[in-house]
């Protein structure tokens, strides 16, 4: 076996997987995930966990681009229409996710660092699954337009908290005490400057654009830019953690939202990000060992019915609390299920800075997403459906 061969396998089998399993309408990312987990150390073993380390950085390369197309679709235009319900109902659907998982951990007797991480990776939900449902039924209305917004949102809300778990369980993991204080501080201003560098990379990338031309060009300079920010933002400065993620995000936004010619940064995006994303999800398929999550049966279901129940009670008490319409009071929850994209790359994250917890961590996190990509689709079909907002998007 060779890094060629590798790829080549993950490629080529991981395509035809993705087609086989939009046959019986499920989405390809599926596919993609279960041609994985046959091929790897679960059944298999031609993809070894050993290559999947070895092919870690394409792995975070796709992640990046992920982000950037995430913070692509939040357009300050829906936030407008949406006003201040959208935040409300974000931040109640985001935690309670976090807090209710958090809760089914400890009950469950799962020591707090691993509790942390796990509720942090359970609470942000899947934008391409999401996004896909909602193109695929031509929806548009008030509750299409605040799962559009969640999906971008929650996902940054989420990012956050995984910065602050993983500072925690960093903490717990070496015995050291922490002031809460100054470790919220640390955090925040992490965040500050992920954020700020991401909108600069967004301001210097449209102010080059003015003087390219070609769409090879524009894509070139595009990832040029994009991984310069997302590998500056891997770097520590002393205590400081800054997030790649969240800074290629803030990018995103920036370069969805001001410059004249934001349709040419993402239209060449998306055909080159393809077949990162098939990589991705095949290699997450990969490194999940069944057994692993057998043996965490209860761990998985209160996992599982800790993010149902939090996005769906979340969102309820967010939307009530703005007075949002009744269509979205009733089904946002319901159309937040899908777990894929960011959890699963916070779920990698945390394998390869706690190798102690590696194997529960991808086995909960990557295990859950077999459900969670089943139902969550169903759910988001069934959601728009009954709030009557199904092809009417011409």
């Amino acid at each position: 076996m060779n890094e060629i061969l590798v790829v080549g396998i993950v490629l080529f089998f991981g395509y035809l997987g993705g087609k086989l399993i939009a046959r019986i309408k499920v989405p390809a990312v599926t596919g993609y995930f279960l041609i994985g987990l046959a091929f790897g150390v679960s059944f298999l073993k031609i993809i070894p966990e050993s290559w999947s380390l070895k092919l870690g950085w394409l792995i975070e390369f796709a992640l990046i681009l992920i982000a950037f197309t995430v913070g692509g679709e939040i357009k300050r235009s829906t936030l407008r229409s949406l006003g201040r319900s959208i935040f409300s109902i974000v931040i109640f659907e985001t935690f309670g996710a976090y807090f209710l998982i958090l809760l089914a951990m400890l009950l469950l007797h799962q020591p707090l660092a691993l509790s942390l991480l796990i509720a942090a990776i359970g609470s942000s939900t899947a934008p391409a699954v999401t996004v896909l449902v909602l193109n695929e039924y031509r929806a548009k209305g008030p509750l299409t337009q605040t799962l559009l917004a969640c999906v971008g949102l929650d996902d940054a809300l989420g990012l956050a908290a995984y910065s602050v778990s993983a500072s925690l369980a960093h903490s717990l993991f070496l015995g050291v005490h922490v002031s809460v204080p100054s470790l919220a501080g640390l955090v925040a201003l992490g965040v500050v400057i992920s954020l700020g560098l991401g909108i600069i990379a967004g301001l210097l990338l449209s102010n080059i654009l003015r003087w390219v031309r070609y769409p090879l060009e524009i894509l070139t300079v595009t990832l040029g830019t994009l991984t310069l920010i997302g590998g500056l933002l891997q770097l520590q400065v002393g205590p400081l953690h800054f997030s790649p993620l969240l800074g290629s995000m803030a990018m995103g936004f920036y370069m969805s939202n001001f410059p004249r010619r934001r349709k040419d940064v993402f239209a060449p995006l998306q055909n080159f990000g393809y077949p990162f994303y098939t990589i991705y999800f095949v290699l997450a398929g990969a490194r999940l060992h069944i057994r692993m999550l057998a043996k965490l049966g209860l761990v998985a279901l209160g996992y599982l019915l800790g993010r149902f129940t939090g996005k769906v009670l979340g969102a309820n008490l967010g939307a009530t609390i703005s007075k949002a319409p009744l269509t979205v009071r009733k089904y946002t929850g319901f159309g937040l299920f899908s777990q894929a994209g960011i959890a699963i790359g916070l779920c990698l994250l945390a394998a390869r800075e706690f190798p102690s917890v590696s194997s529960i961590v991808v086995a909960v996190g990557l295990g859950t997403t077999i459900v969670t990509e089943i139902v969550g689709p169903f759910s988001t079909k069934y959601v728009i459906t009954k709030a009557g907002e199904v092809g009417k998007k011409t």
